[in-house]
């Protein structure tokens, strides 16, 4: 019963997803990463390029909620992308605070680069709207 409740739940949360943009701005204005947003079951992450905010990478997968326990939503996604330059791995994670109704959000964003240069690890924080 209790497995039934929770995929119950999940359904209606990912429907209420799918229904409308998930939306999360970055809490460091001055970022690289200035949102990502959530939307039609893609997940898609902007950046800003010469100070203007531009859409960076498009995923046609969103994060799948991992963890309903003590008054949350935990969701999880981890995403690579690969090009000349770089590796790219994305690891988006999300939490719905069900008594707030508020949204904590961050993205793990490893660069590891073809070249010599070192790799690179960056840590952003979100808050969802």
């Amino acid at each position: 019963m209790k497995n039934i409740k929770a995929i119950l739940l999940y359904v209606l949360f990912l429907y209420g997803f799918s229904a409308s943009a998930q939306v999360f701005t970055n809490r460091n204005t001055n970022s690289n990463l200035p949102k990502f947003v959530i939307q039609n079951g893609k997940t898609m992450i902007y950046h800003k390029v010469g100070g203007k905010t531009e859409l960076g990478f498009t995923f046609n997968e969103v994060p799948f909620i991992y963890d309903t326990a003590d008054g949350r939503y935990r969701a999880k996604m981890t995403v690579t992308t690969s090009d000349k330059v770089a590796k790219r791995t994305f690891v988006i994670t999300y939490t719905l605070y069900r008594q707030t109704q508020k949204y904590g959000a961050g993205i793990e964003y490893t660069i590891d680069f073809h070249d010599k240069r070192p790799t690179k690890v960056l840590n952003e924080y979100f808050d969802g709207k």
